[in-house]
């Protein structure tokens, strides 16, 4: 009884863990999710990180950051690197 109890738990954990996550994939031209190529997760703070096929982050990529209406470059520990172009949210 104990270890079903303690896998429900790991398996509600695990998946809360996820629930504070976004992705966002690219698409091919008629608009079929492209999972075979990487993505975008977006944290819960905000911060955009590059995210390979399998699911794992990509710290050494460029990061961003979302701020307000702006989106910021961020170095590879999410810094934000005000001497780089920004863009802003409409």
């Amino acid at each position: 009884m104990k270890l079903s109890l303690k896998v429900t738990f790991f398996w509600l954990f695990s998946l809360c863990a996820q629930a504070d996550e976004e992705r966002i994939y690219q698409t091919n031209s008629i608009g079929n999710i492209q999972y075979n190529k990487s993505s975008h997760t977006i944290q819960e703070n905000g911060r955009i990180i590059v995210t390979d096929p399998i699911g794992n982050k990509q710290y050494d990529k460029q990061q961003y950051q979302i701020k307000g209406d702006k989106v910021y470059q961020t170095d590879s520990v999410g810094d934000i690197q005000y001497n780089k172009p920004q863009q802003k949210i409409k």
